[in-house]
This record gives C-alpha cells, sequence and structure tokens, in this order.
C-alpha cells in the first residue's frame, strides 16, 4: 500500500513539473484577446485613412472654393463630387445637422475673412459672414466605418474641416487727370513745384501724359539708379531719391518711347528731395527683394501722375509763390500763392494692397490774385479780383477685389471714393497761417475797384461737397485700359468763377456817397463776366498740375491679381 501511495505522488509531482504543452494551452486562452486587438488596429487604422481622406477632399474643396469667392458652395460641391466623396447634404445657416446616416456626408460651407496676424490665436483668424470675403471654411461630417466592433462600439463620426484664403491684389491711384497741359502756364507751375524752369512743348507733355510704365520695372531701374543693388522693395521706398532720379529711372525703365525720354530730359536735372515711401504704399509686396516685383504682380503707373505726385510730395507742409505776369490772354497780371497739405501717413497717392487700402491727394490751398485792365467808364482803373481756393483730401479706399472664376479676366474691383470738398471765394485773406492747415483763416471784403472816385467792395463764396463716398467699379476692360472714372460730390457743367460772380455781394462808393450806380456795376459786371474763361482755364491748369479738381475725385486702377488659394488652416 505504501508503495502504492508512493507511486501516486511521484506521477502527480511529474505531471505538475511537466512543461509539455503550455505554449498551446496559453494560446488557447489569448487567441480572442489577440483576435479583439488586431480587430481594433483594423478599425483605428480604418478610421484613420478614411479620416485622412475626407480631410484631404475638405482641403482639396476649400481651395476650390477660395478661388471662386463669389460662388464658394457651388466651387465646393463640383470639388467634392468630382472627387467621389458620394451623398452630400449642404447644411446652410439655421439648420441643426443631425447624426449623419450611412453614406451620407454633410457639409457646411462658411464664408469670411482671414487674417493671418500672428499675434492672433489660430482659432480666431477666421470671422465669417464678414463682407469682402476673402476666404472659405469647409466642413464635412460623416459616419465612419467599423469592420468587426461595430455591434460592439457602434460608428463613430468623423468631423474635419480646412480652411483656405485666396487675397486678390489691386493697384489704384487718385488724382489722376487726362486734361491735356499745354506749354506755358503749366510750364510755370510745374516748374515751380519741381524749383526750375522748364521749357516742354505741348508735344512733350502730351508724351508725359500717353505714357504708362511698369512699375516695378520703374523701381527696379530707380535702384540702379541711385546704387541700391541688393535689398527690398521697403528699403527703396525708404532712401533719398530726387525728382531727377526719378526721370532718369522712368526713361531707363523697359518701353519708354523716344518721344517719352525726350520729354524727361527736360526734367532730369531736378535736385528736389522725394518721400517716395509717403507716395506710393506697396503693401506687402514691400517686402519683396529688388527684382522679383513684376514676377510677382504686373501693375503699371502713369508717368505724368508720378511726375506731378513727386512735384506735390516735395512740397509738402510748403508753400509756393508763383508770378505768372501777363501769359493768360484777358488777364493784365497774375500772382498765386500755393500751399500744399501732407496727406495722412500710411496713404499715398497710389498703393498695391488688399480690402482697406487707402490713397488720398494732398490737402491744397490756393491764393490768387488777378488784376484786370477796365473797359468803359472804367477805362484805365485797375481791377483786383483776389481768389481764394481750398480743396480738402479727396480720398479712394479698396472696398472689394473679386475674380468670380479665378483669372484675372473676370477680375472685379470696386474703389469707395470721396471726393474732397472745395471752397472757392473771392475775398482777401491775410497770409499769416496760410500754409497751416490746422488753422481757419479769416476772410475779409476785397477792394475790387480802388481809386480816389470809385470804390467798389464785395465777397463771395461758393462751398462744394458731401461727405458720403461714392462707389467707383471697375471691370477687367477698364483696368487693362487703365480708365480714369471720376466720383463728383455735384455736377460742375458751368463756369465755376461765373457761378461765383453771380453770388458777388457789391457796395460801390462815388464820391464817398453809398449810391450804387448801375453803371458802374453793368459796366464792372461785363468786364468780369468777359475774363472768366480766362480765369476758368487757370484754375483748372492749376488744379491739374496738382493732381486735383474742384469737388470731384478722379481714380484710376491699374493692375490686379487674381492670389492663388492656399491652406491657412
Amino acid at each position: 500500500m505504501r508503495r502504492c501511495r508512493a507511486h501516486r505522488q511521484g506521477r502527480a509531482t511529474g505531471f505538475v513539473a511537466d512543461r509539455k504543452g503550455n505554449l498551446a494551452t496559453m494560446s488557447a486562452f489569448l487567441a480572442p484577446l489577440a483576435l479583439a486587438m488586431a480587430a481594433f488596429a483594423i478599425d483605428a487604422g480604418a478610421l484613420y485613412n478614411e479620416k485622412r481622406e475626407v480631410q484631404t477632399l475638405a482641403d482639396i474643396a476649400a481651395i476650390a472654393g477660395a478661388k471662386r469667392i463669389d460662388a464658394a458652395e457651388a466651387a465646393v460641391i463640383a470639388a467634392l463630387r468630382d472627387n467621389h466623396l458620394g451623398t452630400i447634404t449642404v447644411i446652410r445657416d439655421g439648420q441643426h445637422p443631425e447624426i449623419p446616416g450611412s453614406g451620407e456626408n454633410l457639409l457646411t460651407v462658411e464664408t469670411g475673412r482671414y487674417k493671418p496676424d500672428p499675434a492672433l490665436p489660430v482659432t480666431v483668424r477666421f470671422e465669417r459672414g464678414l463682407a469682402n470675403a476673402n476666404a472659405v471654411k469647409v466642413t464635412i461630417t460623416r459616419t465612419g466605418k467599423r469592420f468587426f466592433g461595430e455591434t460592439l462600439m457602434g460608428s463613430p463620426k468623423i468631423a474635419v474641416t480646412s480652411t483656405a484664403s485666396a487675397t486678390p491684389k489691386a493697384a489704384f491711384s487718385i488724382g489722376s487727370r487726362l486734361a491735356s497741359l499745354n506749354g506755358g502756364l503749366a510750364n510755370d507751375l510745374l516748374g515751380g513745384l519741381l524749383g526750375t524752369n522748364l521749357s516742354l512743348t505741348a508735344m512733350d507733355y502730351n508724351a508725359l501724359l500717353d505714357a504708362d510704365v511698369s512699375l516695378f520695372g520703374f523701381l527696379d531701374a530707380l535702384a540702379s539708379e541711385v546704387d541700391l543693388d541688393v535689398g527690398t522693395y521697403s528699403q527703396l521706398l525708404a532712401t533719398e531719391v530726387t525728382i531727377g532720379d526719378i526721370a532718369k529711372a522712368v526713361a531707363a525703365t523697359e518701353g519708354a518711347s523716344p518721344a517719352l525720354k525726350t520729354a524727361l530730359n527736360g526734367i532730369a536735372t531736378t535736385t528736389l528731395e522725394v518721400p517716395l515711401s509717403q507716395m506710393i504704399d506697396l503693401g506687402n509686396a514691400a517686402s519683396l527683394a529688388l527684382g522679383s516685383g513684376r514676377g510677382a504682380f504686373d501693375a503699371t503707373v502713369g508717368v505724368m501722375e508720378l511726375i506731378t505726385g513727386s512735384a506735390v510730395a516735395a512740397n509738402g507742409q510748403n508753400q509756393l509763390a508763383l508770378d505768372l505776369g501777363a501769359t493768360i490772354p484777358g488777364l493784365a497780371k497774375v500772382t498765386a500763392a500755393v500751399a500744399i497739405g501732407e496727406p495722412m501717413q500710411q496713404s499715398g497717392w497710389f498703393a498695391l494692397g488688399e480690402h482697406g487700402s487707402v490713397v488720398r491727394t494732398a490737402q491744397t490751398r490756393a491764393r490768387i490774385d488777378v488784376q484786370i485792365g477796365g473797359t468803359g467808364i472804367l477805362s484805365g482803373v485797375a481791377i483786383k479780383l483776389p481768389l481764394f481756393l481750398e480743396v480738402a483730401y479727396a480720398e479712394g479706399r479698396l472696398k472689394r477685389v473679386a475674380c468670380p472664376d479665378g483669372t484675372t479676366s473676370s477680375a472685379q474691383v470696386t474703389v469707395a471714393t470721396r471726393p474732397g470738398i472745395a471752397e472757392l471765394r473771392i475775398a482777401e485773406t491775410s497770409t499769416t497761417g496760410f500754409a497751416d492747415f490746422t488753422r481757419t483763416l479769416s476772410f475779409q471784403d476785397a477792394d475790387i475797384v480802388s481809386v480816389p472816385l470809385i470804390k467798389v467792395r464785395g465777397q463771395a463764396r461758393i462751398n462744394i461737397g458731401n461727405g458720403q463716398p461714392t462707389d467707383l467699379r471697375f471691370n477687367a476692360t477698364d483696368i487693362r485700359n487703365a480708365t480714369v472714372k471720376t466720383a463728383s460730390t455735384r455736377d460742375i457743367t458751368t463756369s465755376l468763377t461765373a457761378s461765383l460772380l453771380e453770388e458777388l455781394d457789391l457796395e460801390i462808393r462815388v464820391l464817398g456817397l453809398g449810391l450804387g450806380l448801375n453803371a458802374v456795376s453793368t459796366t464792372l459786371a461785363g468786364i468780369l463776366g468777359t475774363v472768366t474763361p480766362a480765369i476758368d482755364g487757370l484754375l483748372d491748369t492749376l488744379l491739374g498740375v496738382l493732381g486735383v479738381r474742384l469737388g470731384e475725385a478722379d481714380v484710376k486702377v491699374s493692375g490686379v491679381s487674381c492670389a492663388r488659394s492656399v491652406l491657412v488652416q
């Protein structure tokens, strides 16, 4: 018996110590867990790949929508269908999306403005619903597919978001004019601004007026002229240059005609320094390296606008006195004092930028003393007509730049334009503070006729303008042809001076008696009426040289870029 008990104990001990078959046993126990983990890994990998594919489609759709911002939803849907996304249900404002059914994709398309400001958190750089949208946000929600775990864990919801932005830019200017400037008077006025004597002919002025040159071609030539071989356009704009340098650079720009080069020779010796940064605003393009601008943006600039704009900018906050003598037919003598204010900083007369960019003309004051020879009962009497003119800033703000089909052939640009308020007076004013635009001037009756026997005094005033901007719209043809469009505060079709004379309140005294003599009044009115065309021509030419108009603002869009849409979030 003892032997049997020992035998059984030995067999049990051997069984316990035996390691054969353990792997199979453990595999049998662990196989279900391994299969579950494999199923989970397969499902997770499949969901990851599915989400990545949907994210890729959302990226493609957002880029397509940003390219055609005016029809973003249609462009997004077309891109998703071209890439076989499947059933699409568009969710719009006011709708509350439910959990999508099997094979269904819920799509939300939002337009708004994207601000690439590193100081802003990424989550707030896109603001939906703002006007002048430059970005599209696409959100796709769908039910993901599980191969093994659907019965245990259900189907997960996949949601992806993508934001793309395209910021088209336009080049535009304000204060440009198409009026022809002919010889004499323009030479005196422009020469006075440039600080030199000009003898340009009518053909020279026409060559300047008719010429447009590449903006960046001119800037590259200017960089060579001032020996700035390496750097950015921002550094060039900060460099001291003269109007002579500008004239030489224009002449060296590709495409400059022989007639244009001849006209520029008369300006090339001018040493008046110009603050380029106050004239030209290149926006983000200012950071481009010299020589690379033309490849990034194709814009033109008018040569006459460039020369006169430079002259005005160089004379900012300065007063200019001109003695025009008897150069104007019908007028015995003319003297003029012109004061030019400095435009607000960060706005020149030419800008290259996106929505919100601003251009302004300089505020201008002119005091013009006109002397007229008398006739009839006033024969031999000098008639004096002191004129005062003030034109406030004219402003253009880039309100909209759009390329509906993504190309410049469909470009649409809107500039909200506010003409400067103009004031025209016949009155005497003090020279003190004339060039100080922060103070209001005082006016007194003008001594129009002042001889021992006859005294004629009086003053008149006309105010032109309103404060509301006018939207000027430019299409691709307007941009290609550099068409100038005008915003007017009111229709000025009659003689400005004649309108002013109608408001003239005269006090006539003969031999010290307060008698209003019809003969004197009629004769004076006839004399003044005959010289109004000459005075109007003087005002028109003076303002033309200064790049401003009474109660009007001229705007030109000379280039547009339909930016390539890119992912931003």
